[in-house]
């Protein structure tokens, strides 16, 4: 027997039915709201994301054709536009007084195109690990160790891992220490970069129990150990020489204007103790620096280079390049959270100075 419906349930049937498709519908076109904007927030991540690439290579770019270019002072790298006589005294030599206008080289923060951040680093105002007898390197783990066995080992194993002969020192390891530990072999030859020191035995783990030891920012694999007082940063001037933050302050501001001519210079307006030699140190930039660029993300690029002016590959040199995570804010040369230092680097007057 057929059942009957009547207007009534007929059109409350119709209508539930219709609200059930309403809401569907609403549900589909909530989900593909949801999906459309997801899309659009990673695109436009993704075009962030190029921008800052392009800016912190337009930088890279941009520094590494100044540095090869433009003259320097014991200040820094100049723009100013001078003529030959200005900075050549009466006996033909090159005149190093600074102009007013340098970029430093000791790891000041800058702003670089965009939202990217850069710092150059001259490396001879670095502690070098790739010398035959790094006192230097030795009397600063001192100061952050006191133990002398730690040390030792160190300064040995270090040696052990960059010289040409398989002989082992005290305290040392070679060949078959590295096997016996089932750890990546030790070269016998010269670090290539800084970050090959986790590869040395037993200096991964001092590292990381010393988070205070700055190494990316003190450390480079330059194997000479002259060191350049007018581009050392402020924590390495603080740990090397044993000065207190505000004499380091005052000299860190002081020689952008009125840069140490000599060790006598440098003793008689710190006050330390008359035993440092002029050939142990240098007041000019050497022809080799490390560059750091950033953004907003936690990556620093860093890149370290030569400069060849009469190179037949071009006019600098590219040694190594990484990546690196900045973990440390108050790295001096790679946190954005520093005041950081204005420049007329990139600005429209730069084909004007130049």
């Amino acid at each position: 027997m057929a059942v009957t419906r009547s207007p009534q349930q007929q059109q409350g049937f119709i209508l539930a039915a219709t609200l059930w498709v309403l809401a569907i519908m609403f549900v589909a076109v909530g989900i593909f709201h949801t999906y459309v904007q997801h899309k659009l927030q990673l695109a436009s991540q993704a075009k962030a994301n190029v921008q800052l690439r392009l800016d912190a290579h337009s930088t890279s770019q941009t520094v590494l054709y100044l540095l090869a270019s433009s003259r320097m002072t014991r200040s820094g790298l100049t723009f100013s536009q001078q003529d030959e006589a200005a900075y050549l005294t009466e006996e033909g030599l090159l005149n190093t007084d600074p102009v007013g206008d340098e970029m430093l080289l000791d790891g000041t923060a800058y702003q670089g195109l965009g939202s990217s951040y850069f710092a150059v680093q001259d490396l001879s105002g670095l502690l070098a690990i790739n010398v035959s007898e790094p006192y230097d390197l030795a009397n600063m783990i001192e100061k952050f160790d006191s133990n002398p066995v730690n040390r030792t080992q160190l300064i040995s194993r270090l040696q052990d891992y960059v010289d040409a002969n398989e002989r082992v020192n005290l305290s040392g390891a070679e060949k078959e220490d590295y096997q016996r530990l089932g750890l990546v072999p030790l070269t016998n030859d010269f670090l290539r970069s800084e970050t090959e020191l986790y590869r040395v035995l037993g200096w991964r783990e001092w590292l990381d129990a010393h988070p205070q030891f700055q190494w990316q920012d003190w450390l480079s694999v330059r194997r000479d150990s002259v060191m350049n007082l007018n581009t050392m940063p402020k924590g390495l001037l603080m740990g090397y020489l044993g000065l207190d933050e505000e004499t380091a302050d005052i000299l860190v501001k002081e020689r952008v204007t009125n840069p140490f001519r000599t060790a006598a210079d440098f003793v008689a307006r710190t006050g330390l103790p008359m035993n440092m030699d002029d050939d142990k140190y240098r007041f000019f930039a050497s022809n080799e620096f490390r560059l750091s660029l950033w953004g907003g993300g936690g990556q620093a690029e860093v890149i370290s280079l030569q400069l060849t002016p009469n190179g037949i590959y071009g006019p600098w040199q590219i040694n190594y390049q990484y990546s690196v995570q900045r973990v440390n804010e108050n790295n001096e040369s790679s946190s954005p959270a520093m005041a950081l230092e204005q420049t007329s680097l990139f600005g429209h007057t730069l084909g004007d100075n130049r």
